[in-house]
């Protein structure tokens, strides 16, 4: 006996828009409970929090804000910065992007610092806050298990639908959304482990003050921890602005969940030498 043959369209639509909507709710369940523990250990530098916080955009927003901090850049044109000075103490990825001199565009910084975001992503899941690759895609697979079975059941119910001639536009935009949804789930995923994400959830509450008024010591955690926003208002907005220019151009903010090959800006064009 067919499945749902004593079922109109309407009642199955129905159903499948209710099962689409629980199928969102464990998709985020998943995740919660199956989430590796990890564990909490060193104190954390501006670096490690924006890798943790943002991804490696973040990471590179936080760099760039060090560096126009202490005086190493200056804009230079719209969308380029340029090295005003070589010797400023930095990190591993300052120094980088001190060495490759400029103009560069925030796309090209993004590049120079991926080694170095790749180098602390490694010590983070050694540390415990980030969970190794294997184990990230095990969760991503299991968070869109919920959307496969429905696929599966409306794609049942579309084919056995179509051969008795009723109409399945409806159902048929459904399931797209029903893709959609999966694939948004599986791009998003978190790779932190819950202590990453205690991590920074903590040093958020501690340092509310200075995602208001940050001190130029403090610039570099402030943007690790809510974006170049906090810079608005401030000497170093220029930052924000070239992170504005560089979203515009490429889709907007990838977390480490959701990083991309696409920089924002792929050459100098109009900046200054």
């Amino acid at each position: 006996m067919q499945l749902f043959s004593s079922w109109t369209g309407s009642d199955f639509l129905i159903f499948y828009s209710a099962l689409l909507l629980a199928g969102c709710v464990a998709a985020s369940w998943i995740p919660s409970q199956m989430r590796g523990t990890g564990r909490r250990g060193e104190a954390l530098d501006a670096e490690s929090v924006a890798l943790l916080a943002g991804g490696r955009e973040r990471f590179t927003d936080a760099v760039l804000a060090d560096l126009f901090v202490s005086g190493a850049l200056e804009p230079s044109g719209k969308d380029c910065v340029a090295v005003a000075r070589r010797d400023i103490a930095s990190g591993a990825a300052g120094k980088a992007v001190l060495v490759a001199g400029g103009p560069l565009t925030r796309g090209e910084a993004r590049r120079i610092t991926d080694f170095h975001a790749e180098r602390i992503a490694a010590r983070l899941r050694r540390s415990g806050l980030l969970m190794w690759p294997e184990q990230h895609s095990r969760l991503r697979w299991l968070s869109i298990t919920p959307f496969a079975a429905l696929l599966v059941l409306g794609l049942y119910r579309q084919r056995a639908g179509s051969a008795l001639g009723e109409p399945t536009g409806l159902l048929v935009i459904l399931l797209g959304l029903t893709v959609i949804l999966a694939a948004v789930r599986f791009m998003r995923s978190d790779p932190r482990t819950a202590a990453g994400i205690a991590a920074v959830s903590d040093l958020k509450t501690k340092s509310s003050r200075i995602a208001r008024a940050p001190r130029p010591e403090e610039a570099p955690l402030a943007v690790a921890l809510f974006g170049t926003a906090v810079l608005v208002g401030t000497p170093w907005e220029p930052v924000h602005a070239l992170r504005q220019r560089s979203s515009d151009g490429s889709g907007g903010d990838g977390g480490e969940s959701s990083d991309s090959s696409s920089d924002g800006g792929s050459g100098c064009g109009g900046c200054g030498g």
